[in-house]
């Protein structure tokens, strides 16, 4: 089974460099697949690079899917991660 969400990025650089390091890092502590899709692209939520090719800007939405153990709160951790307005 897997839970799916809509997600706004709140950073100003968007879904890039830091915000992006710091998504990766929490996708790796989760134990199953983390796939990020923006637009008509999809990327690995624990590849640096696929993530940083979506360029997912601030202000906007893309839909994250978890499929694994504990997806209910790690949902929850990444959806504090982008919220986050630096």
């Amino acid at each position: 089974m897997s839970t799916s969400s809509e997600l706004i990025v709140n950073a100003g650089v968007g879904l890039h460099a830091r915000p992006a390091a710091e998504f990766v890092k929490l996708a790796q502590e989760f134990n199953g697949k983390v796939t990020l899709k923006y637009g008509e692209k999809e990327a690995d939520g624990k590849s640096m690079i696929g993530i940083l090719k979506l360029a997912v800007k601030q202000g906007t939405k893309f839909e994250l899917t978890l499929d694994g153990e504990n997806e209910n709160e790690f949902m929850k951790k990444f959806e504090l991660l982008v919220s986050k307005n630096d």
